[in-house]
């Protein structure tokens, strides 16, 4: 028999975000598989929850394939991550991807999670995000990840542990300054913070400041750049020149260029007559 697979979000430090039905669901599956045993029986202390745990993810006491398996077989399974929701820049993922592979049931129990989090505190309209999660810490690779997240034309979330911020928000200002970001520590913990800058203006803030807790760092997206006078002269040169009709070449001008339609045309008309005397 095939039983199910839920993956549970738990709170990212507020205990209060564990929700009714996490609760219920952890209280009752046959077995819980955790990043830490010990980080969840903290947890299951906290909220008067006695559930029988194993270790999934790392150390001589995980659980095998085979006996994940033969738990599903034999019940229902919850994955649990030690804070927030599993899979996202945390364990799990390869779990969910056996239990897909061997037909079973999965369900999701969302929760908290610091990526949706700081997306909701982002002070402008997200039409796009990139989760980088945590980078990696040093070579090439970071190079090339930091570049990636600067020249991203949607709003990049960074994860990085107390040590790094500095380091990491220097790496970012390096490729511009002026660049905004949101500094988001301990969320839904006691001493959370938040803090809305420039890259410049967070670098005087955390010079030589003992951090705690992780961090989530929400960068603004790239900015296109707008054409040159040359490059826009050339724009409409090449447009009033084409097969396009008056109307479709001013639209097209006026898209680009970020100009009002109205003015677009006039320019084209203009730019026509002018093309039109001089041959």
């Amino acid at each position: 028999m095939s039983h199910t697979l839920f993956v549970v979000g738990t709170p990212i430090g507020n205990l209060g975000d564990l929700s009714p039905r996490a609760r219920e669901c952890l209280s009752t599956v046959d077995l819980v598989i955790a990043e830490d045993t010990r980080v969840f029986a903290r947890l299951c202390h906290l909220v008067g929850l006695v559930p029988r745990a194993v270790r999934g993810y790392q150390g001589r006491q995980r659980i095998a394939e085979v006996e994940f398996l033969s738990a599903l077989e034999g019940g229902d399974v919850a994955l649990v991550s030690d804070a927030g929701m599993p899979g996202v820049s945390d364990p799990g993922s390869e779990f969910v991807a056996l239990a897909l592979a061997h037909g079973n049931t999965i369900r999701a129990i969302p929760g908290a999670s610091a990526l949706t989090t700081a997306l909701a505190l982002w002070p402008m309209a997200v039409d796009a995000a990139c989760f980088y999660g945590f980078l990696p810490r040093r070579g090439s690779e970071r190079a090339r990840m930091v570049t990636n997240v600067m020249s991203a034309s949607s709003v990049g979330v960074i994860l990085e542990s107390p040590r790094r911020l500095y380091e990491t928000c220097a790496e970012l200002a390096a490729l511009d300054p002026s660049r905004h970001v949101l500094l988001l520590g301990e969320l839904t913990k006691l001493h959370e913070s938040m803090r809305w800058m420039t890259l410049a203006e967070a670098l005087e803030v955390l010079r030589g400041v003992d951090h705690k807790g992780e961090w989530v760092i929400v960068v603004e997206q790239a900015q296109e750049a707008r054409p040159s006078g040359a490059e826009s002269d050339r724009l409409l040169r090449a447009l009033a020149t084409s097969s396009l009709g008056t109307k479709e070449a001013a639209a097209i001008y006026a898209q680009v260029q970020e100009v009002a339609h109205r003015d677009a045309y006039q320019l084209m008309l203009s730019s026509r007559s002018e093309g039109t005397l001089s041959s």
